[in-house]
């Protein structure tokens, strides 16, 4: 999508939204949702709840696809620590971005509404800023749903890429890079992993060089730019938070092992054994988080295995992630208030 389309969407939606101020936006469980559907969903809440959030680009995936940023604030000057979730690395995985989204949407309501879900939202805001990224791989999330419309020029380039499975089994991005094995945690080198293919393909490929990919550039700049107490990175199946790793786990002093005990314990999820072996964890945005911000990071895999890489059926998402998972990023953010005084020194800039 081109900055002038997005620009079209804002100002020609917005106006047909005026009649429903107070209403709810709701988001379909059942629903596979499609880029499209997302930037929908976006720009409704642009308009509903407008005296806490604020929408801008990241900026445009390889096939110039707008990759939207959603920033939940209050208007309060006290300085706050930022807290980032990121949906769609991988392709295939829909749940994660309607996790994000509904998530969202689920917090912003609960900010203007007595009855919402989540009664410390505003409590929340008073010490973080949340940002939001839905959807951070639109061009393979086009691919994976077989949705061609606004990348019809790149067809060919697509089907030149090596294919493992049929397109709903679509990982990487539009370039047949994975995006979560593209970061530059320092561990680029020896990050193979059980999947590992030489030249771009649809999955296992790491790319030639750290952030080759444009996403991942994107990505990393901006975390650079709000260098985010907390990144939670939503991937879909296991049901397991993959939190820690030999290389930094140290440096947290148990502030990691706490946090994400009570996660884990909480939603039902298990939690992975420290990592050992970069080429097995290294180059994904949870590791970059931790190795080179020294900050917390947490990947989320939601919904539990089926024996397949295939995603549950959308209809599935409410029981198998919504009902256990819809205060997760509550209870990771009031934990952390509790535990973070004790371990503040941790994070102080040099």
């Amino acid at each position: 999508m081109t900055n002038k389309q997005w620009i079209c969407i804002i100002f020609i939606v917005l106006p047909l939204l005026a009649f429903s101020q107070q209403r709810k936006l709701m988001i379909q469980d059942s629903a596979r949702y499609s880029v499209s559907m997302i930037y929908e969903a976006v720009v409704d809440m642009i308009y509903l709840y407008e005296d806490y959030l604020e929408v801008s680009l990241l900026g445009y995936s390889e096939f110039g696809q707008a990759i939207p940023v959603l920033k939940i604030s209050d208007t309060s000057t006290k300085p706050k620590k930022a807290i980032l979730l990121v949906g769609n690395l991988h392709a295939r995985e829909f749940f994660s971005s309607k996790f994000v989204l509904k998530f969202c949407n689920e917090f912003l309501f609960s900010l203007k509404n007595s009855n919402g879900i989540y009664p410390s939202a505003d409590k929340i805001l008073n010490e973080y800023d949340l940002f939001l990224i839905p959807l951070a791989n639109p061009d393979g999330v086009k691919i994976a749903q077989e949705d061609w419309k606004g990348i019809e020029s790149y067809k060919n380039a697509i089907a030149s890429i090596k294919r493992i499975g049929p397109y709903s089994d679509w990982k990487a991005n539009g370039l047949g890079i994975d995006l979560n094995n593209n970061f530059d945690d320092g561990n680029f080198e020896v990050k193979h992993g059980h999947l590992f293919e030489e030249n771009p393909a649809s999955q296992g490929h790491k790319g030639d060089y750290p952030c080759q990919a444009k996403e991942v550039k994107l990505l990393q700049d901006f975390v650079d730019s709000i260098t985010p107490l907390l990144t939670l990175s939503f991937h879909t199946k296991g049901d397991v938070l993959f939190w820690a790793d030999k290389g930094t786990h140290a440096n947290f002093q148990g502030l990691d092992t706490k946090l994400n005990i009570r996660i884990a314990d909480k939603c039902g999820l298990k939690m992975a054994k420290v990592s050992k072996d970069p080429r097995e964890y290294g180059a994904g945005l949870e590791n970059y988080i931790r190795a080179k911000t020294k900050r917390l990071g947490v990947c989320v895999e939601l919904s539990p295995p089926n024996g397949s890489v295939s995603q549950h059926a959308p209809q599935m998402f409410k029981t198998l992630v919504w009902d256990k998972c819809r205060y997760m990023p509550i209870l990771y953010l009031e934990e952390l208030s509790i535990l973070y005084p004790s371990y503040n020194y941790l994070f102080l800039k040099e």
